[in-house]
């Protein structure tokens, strides 16, 4: 029964927080591999005020919708609640089209987007919450508008200005210095948390190595990652082609998995961007059912090695293969579901240095099915993704899991003992992630037998209340005739 389940799931996912190593403050402050990031556009979230809608058209998916800055501060909490710790949003600056990459001028923000005031309260209360927020740079690119664009006296740092689009000269040295200055001066405005390069083409790898260590100067820490393929020392590595491996594992089932051991702990690890088509896209081709593909490769992303990194709109299972489709506002009736293994999941990675930058061993992965372990000096898990067709199985033994131990799941349930063999059998059905932790064998386990207790207990008192009320139907009844 699913309300059993969910009770003795919650004392169970209860337990894990008294037994796993507790991030500090300070460890969670100062290092990327502690983080989880969610990205989205300003303009696509949440719209707080009508005060910015200027000209906004939900209906057209080219125009400005009426999201805003503190429409991601009044979401904010939903984004924690998943686990994740920082937010990466589009660019702000003023800007001719929705997503902020048209951009006119870096002086002033984008009055769709709120007030100097208003990101300023943005950044200050995620900050209160022990979020982070880091802010889309592009590089290339901006509007033929863009003020850059009607200076006379830059007209050398101009390549071309069109389909409506300048380009700059990006191996000029004043437009790098122009950049440069331009990204310090509004880290030193604003406290950001991060930023994030875009539109690198052409920019050679010294100009972005200076612009890093230049914006990493201003403070501590200071994340700085490019979701484009580049030599030069970004605090995470993209790869494009692990990430179309993740599509190509998850999709369906039953497909090649090496994806699962190409990670580690400088990766940013995700199944899509907001430049890519949706992981709900490649599902709904394949005919499958796109949460169940989500919960599989989501789950198993906030398992291993390196940085997960989410788009918004995933936990609603957002669908979308051109960027006018898969750049939907975002709508806030979601998946419970969906959206509580979310959190279960994202929990364990949060609370658990070993799920975090911890060491890991692929034991198993062939054809949608892996068995990997996550271990630290203090903790040991081991993850079972059974991404396959049909129900699996796996025996470890008492050498691998160590003598007098047990395997506690933290999702389905489970309490594995080693057999009269000495070896610990893992089943496991279908489209699931599952994550055992090691403990010592305690005998029988006093949470899971109250949880048990409690959970037919309250399922004996709701089929009284509803025999009760039946037979009370009843008597009106007679009573009515």
């Amino acid at each position: 029964m699913k309300f059993t389940k969910w009770i003795i799931t919650g004392l169970l996912m209860s337990s894990l927080c008294l037994t796993t190593t507790q991030v500090s403050n300070a460890e969670t402050n100062n290092s990327i591999h502690n983080e989880s990031i969610y990205d989205l556009y300003v303009d696509r979230y949440f719209n707080k005020l009508g005060t910015n809608d200027y000209e906004v058209n939900p209906k057209d998916p080219n125009a400005f919708a009426g999201g805003d800055f503190l429409g991601v501060l009044e979401k904010m909490t939903h984004i924690k609640d998943m686990g994740f710790t920082t937010i990466s949003i589009g660019p702000v600056f003023s800007t001719e089209s929705y997503d902020g990459k048209r951009i006119l001028d870096f002086e002033e923000l984008e009055r769709h987007f709120g007030t100097t005031e208003e990101f300023n309260e943005l950044l200050d209360e995620s900050h209160k919450k022990d979020m982070k927020i880091m802010v889309e740079f592009p590089l290339n690119n901006f509007s033929d508008q863009h003020i850059w664009s009607t200076d006379n006296k830059k007209s050398d740092w101009v390549l071309s200005t069109e389909n409506g689009q300048m380009q700059l000269d990006l191996t000029n040295n004043d437009v790098q210095q122009a950049l440069i200055d331009t990204i310090v001066k509004f880290a030193e405005t604003y406290k950001i948390d991060g930023v994030k390069l875009s539109e690198l083409e052409g920019a050679p790898t010294a100009f972005i190595n200076d612009l890093i260590a230049a914006v990493k100067e201003v403070r501590d820490p200071m994340y700085v990652i490019a979701l484009e393929e580049s030599e030069a020392n970004f605090d995470l590595d993209y790869s494009e082609q692990q990430m179309i491996d993740f599509v190509d594992t998850f999709k369906n089932t039953d497909l090649p998995s090496e994806s699962i051991s190409s990670t580690n702990e400088d990766s940013l690890v995700m199944v899509d961007n907001l430049l890519t088509e949706r992981i709900t896209y490649h599902s709904a081709v394949e005919n499958m059912f796109p949460p169940t593909r989500i919960k599989m490769a989501i789950g198993t992303i906030l398992t291993l090695p390196g940085v997960p990194y989410m788009t918004y709109g995933t936990e609603i299972a957002m669908n979308g293969q051109k960027p006018q489709d898969s750049h939907q506002i975002m709508n806030f009736r979601v998946d419970e579901e969906l959206i509580e293994y979310l959190k279960d999941m994202a929990s364990i990675r949060t609370k658990s240095e070993a799920m975090r930058t911890g060491k890991m061993e692929l034991l198993e992965n062939k054809d949608g099915y892996a068995v990997y372990k996550r271990s630290s000096d203090e903790e040991t898990f081991y993850v079972v993704v059974n991404n396959t067709s049909e129900t699996k199985r796996i025996d470890l033994s008492s050498d691998e899991i160590g003598e007098d131990k047990e395997l506690l799941g933290l999702f389905e349930s489970d309490i594995v003992r080693a057999t009269d063999d000495g070896s610990y059998r893992l089943v496991l059905d279908r489209e699931i992630v599952e994550v055992y932790q090691v403990k010592d064998d305690t005998g029988l386990n006093s949470a899971y037998i109250a949880a048990m207790v409690i959970a037919y207990l309250l399922f004996m008192l709701f089929l009284i209340i509803v025999w009760r009320k039946g037979k009370q139907r009843r008597v009106d009844e007679e009573k009515s005739k």
